[in-house]
């Protein structure tokens, strides 16, 4: 494929042209890269959080590398793809966790129903953090086999 008929796939799929379908799934079938770049909800909602977050790409990719930094210590050593998964999510919900909470704190002239909203809103995103938190750790408690050791004649289970 040329970069002129990659352009082409591109510029039709760009205005919603539903005739390209079948040259844009030929497409990503040859391009796993773009897959990666393009299918990811967790990446798009990332972007999103950032985009209200801060304009400045020096903050921006900052807050993107702790992200990826987070969601690695999340995942541990040879995580599952569940594990990764809920890392991930995790790692989303902490960052609109703080979103959140920046925009409060920097907010003034707040009316009550405003400033109630937005402690909700905190509060709402803290909870799905908890939760992805949960049960990521619920997953992995769950995963771990126990170990049993017989010393002499008394036995320990390990973990």
């Amino acid at each position: 494929m040329t970069r002129a008929d990659f352009d082409a796939i591109l510029d039709r799929a760009n205005r919603n042209d539903p005739s390209c379908l079948p040259d844009v799934r030929r497409l990503l079938d040859h391009s796993p890269e773009m897959v990666q770049a393009n299918g990811s909800p967790a990446g798009h909602l990332i972007n999103v959080i950032l985009d209200g977050y801060s304009t400045n790409h020096v903050v921006r990719e900052s807050v993107r590398r702790k992200l990826a930094e987070i969601r690695t210590e999340l995942e541990g050593p040879d995580p599952t793809p569940l594990e990764r998964l809920l890392a991930e999510r995790a790692a989303t919900c902490w960052l609109q966790v703080n979103r959140y909470e920046a925009h409060y704190e920097g907010a003034t002239g707040l009316t009550l129903r405003q400033g109630d909203f937005h402690l909700r809103r905190i509060e709402g995103a803290h909870r799905r953090f908890l939760s992805a938190v949960k049960t990521l750790a619920t997953v992995r408690k769950l995963g771990a086999p126990d170990i049993r050791i017989n010393v002499a004649e008394n036995q320990v289970n390990v973990r």
